[in-house]
């Protein structure tokens, strides 16, 4: 099946691709593709994105540009907390439309996190999405977002040790975040940190969406454990942790805060994220181009 657009999403760790085809109003994602440029690095200490992330990030857009027009479809361009957040943003928007022609929308958290909630929950749950920059708890009612993703986490805390890491992360989240103390059940979880753990706890050698585990807390905790153990650069030699082995501690800490935070017994993990959601948008009212 050929793709009917493209969607680029530009990430505080992540450039991602999603080749999509539209059936009866719904996007079906038929690939796609990680570049990791971790443009979030360094933001919170300079306010500003570095100038070989924005380098790096600008190149892995128009490489997937490219692959969009190769299939003549529409590239949609969007990007989250990194870019939202740093004091340079509008130069880097400029800069990837000069340099590329592609247009970028910046997504405040709350857009973000309701874009993801759109594609997976069909309306009705909770939604945990993490990202590098941020993180978004979600419901019908309303759409939290706040600034304590995986990389900044990395920067925040780069320890191995589990109880360390609990202890500096869970006091930083609480010095930034206000998350509710119960969500409406069930609770789905986006992005590459609970896909991943979801893969892990599958005992998964390669990547298949079709066959994530839920998530619970003692299952997490093990985990935890578990890669704690293993050092740094043996994490990076696995399959499943190639692109994240050095910031999946801080991820599953994060995830490990909001469960405990919310009271969350389980989290259901979805490959289906804020692309298909930014898809079907902007099938709905075409935007940016």
């Amino acid at each position: 099946m050929r793709p009917d657009l493209a969607v680029i999403d530009i990430g505080s760790n992540s450039v991602r691709l999603m080749l999509g085809a539209c059936e009866n109003g719904r996007v079906r994602s038929l690939c796609k593709r990680l570049n990791t440029t971790r443009l979030a690095k360094g933001i919170d200490e300079t306010g500003r994105l570095a100038p070989d992330r924005v380098d790096d990030t600008i190149a892995a857009i128009a490489a997937f540009s490219d692959t969009a027009k190769a299939y003549g479809v529409p590239a949609v361009a969007y990007a989250t907390s990194a870019v939202r957040d740093a004091e340079n943003r509008d130069a880097f928007v400029a800069a990837v439309l000069e340099r590329i022609g592609v247009r970028v929308r910046v997504l405040s958290g709350e857009e973000e996190g309701a874009m993801a909630f759109s594609a997976v929950t069909g309306g009705e749950g909770t939604l945990f999405d993490i990202g590098g920059g941020s993180f978004q708890i979600v419901t019908e009612a309303r759409s939290l977002s706040f600034p304590c993703g995986c990389v900044r986490a990395k920067e925040q805390c780069g320890t191995d040790d589990p109880e360390t890491l609990c202890s500096a992360l869970f006091a930083w989240m609480d010095g930034r975040t206000d998350v509710p103390e119960t969500v409406p059940a069930p609770v789905y979880g986006v992005g590459g940190t609970i896909t991943t753990i979801g893969a892990l706890l599958a005992s998964q050698e390669q990547f298949d969406p079709s066959g994530l585990r839920a998530i619970t807390p003692i299952e997490l905790d093990r985990l935890i454990l578990t890669l704690a153990k293993i050092p740094e650069p043996l994490r990076m030699k696995l399959p499943l942790l190639k692109r994240r082995g050095d910031i999946i501690l801080q991820g599953m800490t994060i995830l490990k805060y909001m469960m405990e935070r919310t009271h969350t017994d389980c989290v259901i993990p979805s490959d289906r994220d804020g692309m298909e959601g930014i898809a079907e948008a902007f099938l709905k009212q075409p935007w940016i181009l």
